[in-house]
């Protein structure tokens, strides 16, 4: 009777104490933010800090000077948002780079983040991404290299 009444209130308990009982909760790579050491307004071009007013992209904080600047940029086009907000959310998604290595593209806040060789590489879309994941390993370790010498040669 107690077991039961304690499946009842607490079914996690029995999953955990139970090494038979698979885990259902998924794997999920994490990613390391990046430490944002000088961020500006994206509105205004100043310097502003974690303590200033705060808009959203998408679940992503971005910090504005003042509560009207956050307003304006909250009324902004979506895509307009994404190419302001890119400073700010790149780190935040762990994402270092700034140009697409697939098409060359300058990054946006929409940027997909894919792990690759311990490191976080950011893609100008999702499509980008899944496009890069589908490439064989040769041909993803050749892109990066091109991509790299590429953008240290700029």
């Amino acid at each position: 009777m107690r077991l039961s009444m304690l499946a009842v209130l607490c079914p996690l308990a029995l999953c955990a104490c139970n090494p038979a009982v698979k885990n259902t909760i998924p794997k999920v790579d994490s990613i390391a933010a990046i430490p944002v050491t000088e961020m500006t307004c994206p509105v205004t071009g100043e310097t502003v800090t974690v303590l200033d007013e705060a808009a959203f992209f998408e679940s992503f904080p971005v910090y504005c000077k003042g509560r009207e600047n956050a307003r304006q940029f909250a009324s902004l086009e979506s895509s307009q948002r994404a190419r302001l907000a890119a400073e700010q959310v790149l780190p935040q998604k762990g994402i270092a780079n700034t140009t697409c290595p697939l098409t060359g593209e300058p990054l946006t806040a929409n940027a997909a983040a894919v792990s690759y060789e311990g490191s976080v590489i950011g893609f100008a879309s999702s499509a980008d991404a899944a496009q890069f994941r589908s490439l064989k390993a040769e041909k993803q370790a050749k892109l990066i290299a091109d991509w790299k010498a590429e953008s240290s040669a700029s």
